[in-house]
């Protein structure tokens, strides 16, 4: 189904005016008389029959007006909406706003918004409307399974013809969806499930219910929220590239401060401490962890690490730095075998932490996780590796914070470079 768009609009705004004028042209000829002019029985006869038609053309009339109302309130709507495109918002601000405007305009029971990176997800809530114990939801990740109405709404279409929305007139009745997928969802009402794209992928996905059935039949309606959701797409990504650019920009003015700490350390036991610590706020990391080979580092490199405070040797690895869990050793184990295959292979690695990993060779072409995995070398030789993950709360890392990350490690290693490592 063709979307409108606000040009379409305009067009059809200039046709109800032209339609509106020519009722009343109408209206006014039928129902005029001279004043001075006889009117013979037949015509007086005939007046009830002309009043009639007067009255039925005004009614006509009336609801064109009403209808023309209707699309102006549209285009306003839609262009206040569009205006946020030029607004200097950041991300969270923006969001609010857009869902005020929806909310406000459609008087609704319930609205959600989720984003995410790719139609596989996952999915985060950035924003919940009429629901009970929102805070329970906002930001934690909505369930993705592959059976459900959400993963439905986010498919691509491959007949474009077919409508980009997912539309239930009756929970109740169908069951769908089911508590499962969405739990703080009225289980009564009407449903309709649109997603944002960029270009053909979804990046997340607009939910709103009204608890009556039937409540998105009209057409219109479900137009004029096709359009707002495109708008609503297209202002959320240019908030996240700007929100991505001056991330940018903090991440290389923080990694020449994180540069200038560990040339100036006193000590090794203070170089490891600014190496952690700096590295957990540039990277906006909840773990860090330093993992050295002691097959691969000199005597003196293994010698001083043996003698600061908190390491952890685990097989040929040892190990230091900041831990979000309770038993870092468990952690050191577990990452033991992607430790040592990115100090091996020279290569960074993306991966999801909570989920198994059964070779690393799978891993190689990722391009985003949120555990970030990058080797430890002084020219050609490896030294260990470098993983760092972050909080449920952040994005996952992308090849922009690579390639920071391997700056800040390169810098690292010419400091050890410097003890003799």
């Amino acid at each position: 189904m063709a979307t409108s768009s606000l040009a379409s609009l305009a067009g059809l705004i200039s046709e109800r005016l032209a339609q509106l004028e020519s009722s009343l042209n109408a209206a006014a000829s039928s129902g005029h008389t001279q004043p001075t002019e006889k009117v013979s029985p037949v015509e007086s006869s005939s007046k009830p029959l002309q009043d009639r038609a007067v009255a039925m053309d005004s009614v006509a009339a009336l609801a064109r007006v009403q209808d023309l109302q209707r699309q102006i309130d549209r285009v306003l709507f839609l262009q206040n909406c569009a205006s946020l495109f030029a607004s200097s918002l950041a991300l969270p601000a923006l969001i609010t706003q857009l869902m005020d405007e929806v909310w406000q305009r459609n008087r609704l029971t319930f609205a959600a918004l989720v984003l995410g990176e790719s139609e596989l997800g996952p999915y985060y809530y950035q924003d919940l409307r009429g629901v009970i114990d929102a805070r329970r939801y906002l930001k934690k990740q909505c369930p993705l399974p592959l059976w459900g109405e959400l993963a439905h709404a986010l498919v691509r279409r491959l007949n474009l013809e077919e409508p980009d929305y997912l539309l239930i007139d009756d929970i109740a009745a169908t069951g769908r969806p089911t508590p499962e997928e969405f739990p703080w969802m009225p289980r009564s009402g009407a449903l309709i499930i649109l997603p944002l794209r960029k270009k053909s992928t979804a990046i997340g996905a607009l939910l709103l219910g009204r608890i009556q059935v039937n409540h998105f039949v009209d057409l219109e309606l479900r137009l004029e929220l096709i359009e707002f959701t495109e708008i609503m797409a297209r202002a959320i990504i240019g908030a996240q590239i700007q929100e991505e650019l001056n991330a940018r920009v903090e991440q290389l003015a923080g990694l020449q401060l994180f540069s200038r700490s560990i040339a100036t350390s006193a000590s090794f036991a203070g170089l490891l401490t600014n190496i952690t610590e700096g590295i957990t706020e540039l990277m906006g990391a909840g773990t860090v962890l330093l993992a050295f080979n002691r097959l691969l580092i000199g005597s003196e490199l293994l010698h001083l690490l043996l003698e600061t405070p908190g390491v952890r040797i685990y097989q040929n690895l040892i190990g230091i730095g900041i831990a979000a869990v309770d038993q870092p050793l468990a952690l050191f184990t577990r990452l033991h075998r992607l430790l040592t295959w990115t100090a091996d292979a020279g290569q960074p690695l993306f991966f999801d932490p909570t989920q198994q990993v059964d070779s690393p060779e799978d891993l190689y072409y990722n391009e985003t996780g949120r555990a970030l995995m990058t080797p430890i070398a002084i020219g050609d030789s490896a030294l260990g590796a470098l993983y760092i993950e972050a909080p449920s709360t952040l994005l996952a890392y992308d090849e922009g914070d690579m390639v920071v990350l391997r700056t800040a490690t390169n810098a690292f290693a010419i400091a050890l470079q410097q003890i003799g490592g």
